[in-house]
C-alpha cells in the first residue's frame, strides 16, 4: 500500500483538476457549446480504483458565469485558467448533447471524459490511468452527477 500511496495522491490531484474540467473543453463557433445553464453546480463525484476498496462519494459546488459558457472555448479557456494549466484537452467531440473528449496532465495522468448535459443537470464519466511507481499503470474511473442549484 505504500508505493500506491504517491500514485493514489497523483490520481486524488488528478480528480481535483478534473472536477474543474466536468464541462469539458472544447473549440467550436459560438453557436456551438454544451448544454449547460450558468450558476451555482452541486456536483457529486464516486471514484472507482480496482483494487483498492471504496471511497464515499465527495459532493462540491462549483460556479459557472455566463462568461464561462458563451461558447465551447471561452468555457475551455475558462477551466484551463482555474486549473492553471495542467491537463490539455483534446479530441473534443460535442454531438447533441454529448460531449465526449481527451485528456493528458503534466502529472503523468491522462484518460477519457464523456459527459451528458440536460440545462439544469449533467452526468458523466471519466476514466483516467497514470504511472505506478513499480507496480505498473493505475486506474481509476470517476462517475459524476450534477445539477444546478442557484444563482452564484
Amino acid at each position: 500500500m505504500r508505493q500506491a500511496a504517491p500514485a493514489l495522491k497523483t490520481l486524488l490531484c488528478a480528480s481535483a483538476i478534473l472536477g474543474g474540467v466536468l464541462a469539458g473543453s472544447r473549440a467550436a463557433s459560438a453557436a456551438d457549446h454544451p448544454n449547460i445553464q450558468p450558476g451555482n453546480w452541486e456536483i457529486t463525484i464516486a471514484m472507482e480504483m480496482p483494487g483498492m476498496p471504496a471511497r464515499p462519494a465527495m459532493t462540491m459546488t462549483h460556479c459557472i458565469k455566463p462568461d464561462q459558457i458563451k461558447d465551447s472555448q471561452s468555457f475551455a479557456d475558462s477551466m484551463q485558467e482555474k486549473n492553471r494549466g495542467k491537463c490539455k484537452v483534446s479530441d473534443v467531440k460535442l454531438e447533441s448533447d454529448k460531449l465526449s473528449y481527451s485528456f493528458a496532465c503534466e502529472s503523468g495522468a491522462a484518460g477519457t471524459a464523456e459527459l451528458v448535459f440536460g440545462g439544469t443537470t449533467y452526468e458523466g464519466t471519466n476514466k483516467i490511468t497514470v504511472t505506478g511507481r513499480g507496480n505498473g499503470p493505475m486506474t481509476m474511473t470517476q462517475h459524476y452527477k450534477a445539477k444546478r442549484v442557484g444563482d452564484c
